[in-house]
């Protein structure tokens, strides 16, 4: 069963051509999303620290970082860009694999095509490259690599993504891309007790990284073994706990589906934890009928489609971070401010005394009878608000299962990348920025990478 060589292989021959119009239009919406969470944080403290680790290494200058005005090699590169482009929690998410995918696969597409000096075509068909890929391999995996096993899904099979993104820029035959893939499968990592720190997105930065080395060593003589994901020893069984994986559908998946229409791009509303974003959809839309007073409310009951906590671990959060993995803060931050944006996730704002009284009124639990499901099997989240005269609030949130790009329109998407770039560039160089993303597909006006990374180390 060869899969890491036929993989190789679909690296050198597939072309944006090969993708329908709807996967191009999402896939472009994704790059601004991502790049429009990436200049917003480029403001984080974790930013300020990565910064000064890369410059000391005082690298030659191949590649850009985002919104910090210096570039370093393609390999730190795609560290910090990765790790700012996840550092609020802002960035997209897909439903096959339940990982953010943009915000490892763009830092590396981005580090590989400056490389090569290539064009924004060239950036958009490795990340539509990657993204095929790690849905392939992520969907051949056990269920318990995405809920039981302490993995963050985003960490290991963003290394493949990145790998294969990479690979498919830089132009490797079918043999070198399979060692690339091999090689990012043995850097794959980031373990979900981690979030709330500065970690989880350092697991984002640090794939990135991964399929930039992987991609580069190997081109120059570096090697790997043809089999990483489906041996014995392999990828597949490793991060499945052994059982339960189904490696024989990756090739088939690959090269029959369109994980881009199919997984589709989730653009965020929030900037916190995927997993709270149903129950704070469902708050709204209560809100939107009628004022709700904190003080007379009882207590709050959120029925979630997967196993509390899984990646909401922090129920009595006590910094911002930890208030991005709190469905009890997030809650109570909606009903507190009538919204959940970039300002909402302040240590001062977590602590807040009106918050955390909020919050230990709110518990968090799985519809009875799922109870050891696979996550998100039933699609929605319920929240029930239980006021202190004895009514009974109740509304449901479904998730968008269908299309290539859910939940959103361009139009949206570029309100939030015009919102987040105005924290550091000028709306001059964020407008420029649209106009000329908004044509990368286009083979007769290939846009320079270098003339959108001058405008995004502004």
């Amino acid at each position: 069963m060869e899969i890491t060589s036929r993989i190789g292989q679909y690296l050198t021959t597939v072309s944006i051509e090969d993708f329908p119009p709807d996967a191009v239009e999402a896939a472009k919406g994704a790059i601004i999303d991502c790049l429009a969470c990436t200049l917003a944080g480029s403001r984080e403290d974790l930013a300020d620290i990565l910064h000064r680790y890369v410059a000391a290494e005082n690298s030659a200058p191949v590649a850009t970082v985002v919104g910090r005005g210096f570039s370093t090699s393609a390999a730190s590169a795609a560290l910090v860009n990765g790790a700012m482009a996840h550092a609020l929690d802002y960035d997209d998410i897909t439903q096959i694999t339940k990982t953010h995918p943009t915000a490892v696969l763009l830092p590396a597409a981005l580090a590989a095509t400056e490389v090569i000096g290539g064009t924004g075509r060239d950036l958009l068909l490795g990340y539509m490259a990657g993204f095929q890929v790690a849905c392939a391999v992520g969907e051949s995996l056990s269920e318990a690599y995405y809920d039981d096993l302490g993995w963050h899904p985003t960490g290991p099979l963003g290394a493949i993504g990145a790998a294969a993104a990479a690979s498919r820029i830089m132009g490797l035959d079918a043999d070198r891309a399979a060692m690339a893939i091999s090689l990012g499968a043995s850097q794959a990592s980031g373990l979900r007790q981690n979030f709330g720190t500065m970690t989880k997105p350092f697991h984002a930065g640090d794939s990135a990284r991964a399929g930039v080395v992987s991609a580069l060593l190997v081109r120059d003589g570096f090697t790997a073994s043809a089999d990483a994901l489906e041996g014995r020893f392999g990828f597949i069984r490793a991060f499945s706990g052994g059982r339960d994986f189904d490696a024989g559908q990756v090739v088939a998946n690959l090269e029959n589906k369109c994980y881009l229409v199919e997984s589709g791009i989730e653009i965020k509303k929030y900037p916190c934890c995927g997993s709270s974003h149903l129950a704070l959809d469902a708050t709204f839309d209560l809100l939107a009928q009628g004022s709700i007073d904190p003080d007379a409310v009882e207590r709050i009951e959120v029925m979630v489609d997967f196993d509390p906590p899984r990646s909401l671990i922090h129920s009595r959060p006590v910094s911002s971070l930890e208030g991005k993995f709190s469905m009890q803060y997030c809650l109570a931050a909606a009903l507190l401010d009538l919204r959940v944006g970039l300002n909402s996730f302040g240590d001062e704002q977590v602590l807040r005394p009106e918050a955390q009284s909020l919050i230990p009124r709110i518990d968090m639990r799985r519809f009875p009878g799922n109870e050891g499901k696979p996550g998100w099997t039933e699609g929605y989240n319920e929240v029930d608000v239980y006021l202190k005269d004895g009514s009974v609030l109740r509304q449901q949130a479904r998730r968008a299962s269908a299309g290539a790009l859910r939940g959103v329109t361009m139009n949206d998407i570029r309100e939030k990348f015009r919102d987040c770039a105005s924290l550091c560039i000028p709306d001059t160089t964020a407008a420029d920025l649209l106009a000329r993303l908004d044509h990368l597909e286009q083979p007769e006006r290939p846009e320079s990478i270098t003339a959108i990374t001058d405008l995004l180390r502004s």
